[in-house]
């Protein structure tokens, strides 16, 4: 490989890793709009008569708060529904290592194009963050593709859609187990047509 191809290969694989990230930042944020949504659309469907004082409660809250509010909200208005129960148990796990996984995405030094010319692949970003522990502060590496962040952003597609289903159940008063399947490990998985039967 000539050093112009060489470096046609290092601007094509660096641009593709910054907006792999750029992505999954942008489609974890779907997640966090989703439950936002549920809990406004649920408070609505109790009373609630205006959105401004539901958003004024929102606002400014990070992922973790949120997901425990809206596991919450979706406990008062499906505590009597063990099946659901089941369905929201799956969606609050997975938001929440999806919520890890976006920390540890974000809060790490990502070296992108960090690499001398001279290799001939750059399609993996090295990082570093350190951690304090009880045992002193401890450094973690970890490398990843553009393909694993796109693996995430799907992560984050799936659940906000999910989510966006349970707020639709929510508003026309409709069962969760109605609108998805549970695969044989828990996993939740959206059905195609919104089930509408209560």
């Amino acid at each position: 490989m000539d050093k112009i191809e060489c470096q046609e290969k290092y601007e094509t694989q660096t641009k593709e890793l910054y907006a792999a990230i750029g992505k999954f930042t942008v489609k974890f944020e779907h997640v966090c709009h989703a439950m936002s949504n549920t809990i406004l659309w649920a408070l609505q469907s109790d009373g609630l008569r205006t959105q401004r004082l539901a958003n004024a409660v929102l606002t400014g809250l990070t992922a973790d708060p949120l997901r425990k509010i809206f596991g919450s909200v979706l406990a008062e208005v499906r505590h009597d529904d063990e099946q659901d129960k089941e369905i929201v148990k799956n969606v609050l796990k997975r938001v929440q290592e999806l919520t890890e996984s976006r920390n540890n995405v974000i809060h790490r030094t990502w070296f992108v194009g960090w690499v001398s010319l001279e290799d001939s692949d750059f399609s993996v970003v090295p990082s570093w963050k350190f951690v304090n522990t009880t045992e002193g502060t401890e450094f973690r590496s970890l490398s990843y593709s553009a393909t694993d962040f796109d693996e995430l952003s799907a992560k984050a597609d799936e659940l906000a859609d999910i989510i966006n289903r349970m707020c639709c159940c929510l508003t026309i008063d409709c069962r969760f187990t109605n609108n998805f399947n549970v695969d044989p490990d828990k996993t939740v998985r959206r059905v195609p047509k919104l089930g509408v039967t209560t």
